[in-house]
C-alpha cells in the first residue's frame, strides 16, 4: 500500500469517527466525511466497502483479544485483574471507536454489538466458574456479572480520565472482583453441598 493511499484512509478514517462520534452511524453523512477528510465518494469508496468496514479493524483486534483474555483468566485464576488493565489500555487507545460501536452504532451491523461482548464475557464467566466450582452455574447469575462488569468498563471510558487514573481504576476494580469472585464462588459451593 502506498504512502499517499495510508494517509487517505487515515484521514477518512478519523473524519468518519468524528462524525459517526457526534451524530451517531445512522445519522453520520457520508458527504460530510468527505469533507472532512479532503476526499472525493469515489476515495472514500476505493479505501473503504462502506462505512462499517471503517470500523471493523477494531472489532476484530478487540475481539481476538477477549477472547485471549477469556483463555488465560481461566488458566491462570488470579490473572484477571491484570488481563483487563491490558484491554482496557486497548480500549482507551480507541476511545471514541468503543463509544460508537457500544453506543452509536444503531443501523450499522455493530447496532447489537454490545450484546456480543456480554454474551462473550458471560461465556468466559460461565467457563470460569464451571471450572472452579465443578457444576453449572446459574446462567442468570452469569449474566448479571458480565453486564456488571461491561458497564463499569464504559462508565470509565466515557469519563474524562487519564490514562493513569482510567488503569488505576480498572485493576482496583479486578482486585475487588477477585475478592468477591472467591467470597461468592465459596457461598456457591455451600449451596451446592447443601
Amino acid at each position: 500500500m502506498t504512502r499517499d493511499k495510508k494517509e487517505t484512509m487515515q484521514k477518512i478514517k478519523q473524519a468518519a469517527l468524528e462524525e459517526f462520534y457526534e451524530k451517531g452511524y445512522v445519522k453520520a453523512s457520508l458527504r460530510t466525511i468527505c469533507n472532512r477528510a479532503g476526499v472525493t465518494t469515489g476515495a472514500m469508496y476505493f479505501s473503504f466497502e462502506n462505512k462499517e468496514a471503517i470500523l471493523e479493524p477494531l472489532v476484530e483486534i478487540y475481539e481476538k483479544l477477549l477472547t485471549e483474555s477469556m483463555q488465560i483468566e481461566l488458566e491462570q485464576h488470579q490473572a484477571s485483574a491484570k488481563l483487563d488493565v491490558l484491554l482496557m489500555k486497548f480500549i482507551l487507545k480507541h476511545k471514541k471507536e468503543t463509544i460508537i460501536i457500544m453506543e452509536k452504532s444503531q443501523g450499522s451491523c455493530y447496532e447489537h454489538y454490545r450484546s456480543r461482548v456480554e454474551e462473550l464475557i458471560e461465556q468466559s464467566f460461565y467457563a470460569y466458574y464451571q471450572d472452579r466450582l465443578k457444576s453449572l452455574p446459574d446462567k442468570g447469575l452469569m449474566k448479571l456479572l458480565a453486564k456488571q462488569r461491561l458497564d463499569s468498563c464504559l462508565s470509565i471510558v466515557k469519563e474524562d480520565y487519564d490514562m493513569e487514573y482510567s488503569l488505576y481504576l480498572v485493576e482496583q476494580i479486578g482486585i475487588h472482583a477477585e475478592g468477591g469472585t472467591e467470597k461468592l464462588i465459596q457461598s456457591l459451593e455451600k449451596l451446592h453441598s447443601n
